[in-house]
């Protein structure tokens, strides 16, 4: 059986042909920005250039895309890494949509999530990607005092959180962060299966993290080793589990330890185990004694699109983002 996400995210630049008659260069006209667990659609999406605010985007389409145009934001047209990405259901005042954030591979609600993209993960001309890990390396980055590269950082934030002999390239790894659905096809089954597991409980672990310090449970935010912890291990059984990420029915199957994760009793306890693939699964509050839950595959539809702006026409905003 081939353990791969079947919702397949598509991640790309769109591309038009500039130039002379003698040459064949093209140059982007928008640049993809996603959602990615796997692929997050409908939820919220904002930028944030040079600190002058969160602009609202809208929410995410097909593949958990939103395509945005050139001359829509003249401050990431000009330097994207002076931008970070979040998506989130109404996380930011300036604006949000209607629609429950979903999975598309498998149907699960990701109403609760928050994914972080900074600047140091952006690189221009390349599609933009938040996930999990992109949230979880945002933090490491923002939590380092030992004066860790970022390549560092990220190897370490992958080895914390797969589970034990799950090795990845510098390629795969740089994949996960620029386009998931590349990198999940370029390994064998049983690696894409464990980052699947891991991204998955990665994503419920940053929920539950958060949540814990939003209600005061906690008086200080979890650190990335906790968060980490905690997802290699429940993740380690997961991956262990004959009928993930897709049943013996073709079905594809999901956890959900949101409603979990945010009590401190329950974070502890995954955080004091050790991973063990003979572990069971815990209980989930959300699906009950058998946490294993079939899903179903969306249907497609097409990314959002926010239309390129012609040189002579000004854009709609300034571009350095909305105050809120």
């Amino acid at each position: 059986m081939k353990y791969k996400i079947i919702a397949m995210a598509v991640s790309g630049v769109l591309l038009s042909a500039c130039g002379s008659d003698n040459d064949n260069r093209v140059e982007p006209t928008s640049t993809s920005v996603q959602a990615f667990d796997g692929a997050v659609r409908f939820i919220d999406t904002y930028m944030n250039c040079a600190d002058n605010g969160w602009d609202y985007l809208g929410e995410t389409g097909g593949k958990g895309i939103i395509n945005v145009g050139k001359g829509n934001y003249p401050l990431f047209d000009e330097d994207p890494t002076q931008c970070s990405f979040k998506f989130g259901e109404s996380a930011e005042p300036s604006g949000g949509g209607t629609n429950a954030a979903e999975d598309e591979s498998n149907g699960k609600y990701m109403t609760k999530v928050v994914y972080t993209v900074p600047g140091s993960l952006i690189e221009a001309g390349q599609p933009i990607v938040g996930t999990p890990y992109t949230s979880l390396i945002a933090q490491a980055i923002e939590d380092d005092t030992s004066g860790l590269t970022v390549d560092q950082i990220i190897d370490n934030v992958f080895a914390a959180t797969l589970p034990a002999g799950t090795e990845l390239t510098d390629t795969q790894k740089k994949l996960l962060l620029s386009d998931p659905q590349a990198a999940l096809d370029s390994m064998d089954d049983a690696t894409s299966k464990s980052v699947q597991a891991s991204t998955m409980i990665l994503s419920d672990a940053l929920v539950g993290a958060q949540e814990q310090l939003d209600e005061g449970d906690i008086s200080e935010k979890r650190t990335v080793d906790e968060i980490a912890n905690v997802t290699q291990t429940i993740a380690t059984s997961l991956a262990a589990q004959d009928d993930f990420p897709i049943n013996s029915a073709g079905k594809p199957t999901f956890v959900d330890y949101t409603e979990d994760l945010n009590d401190p009793i329950k974070f502890k306890t995954a955080l004091d185990a050790t991973p063990d693939p003979e572990e069971p699964l815990p209980p989930s509050t959300v699906t009950g004694d058998d946490p294993l839950q079939e899903g179903d595959v969306s249907e497609e539809i097409p990314p959002t699109e926010i239309p390129p702006i012609d040189e002579e026409t000004p854009p709609a905003t300034g571009g350095g983002g909305s105050t809120g």
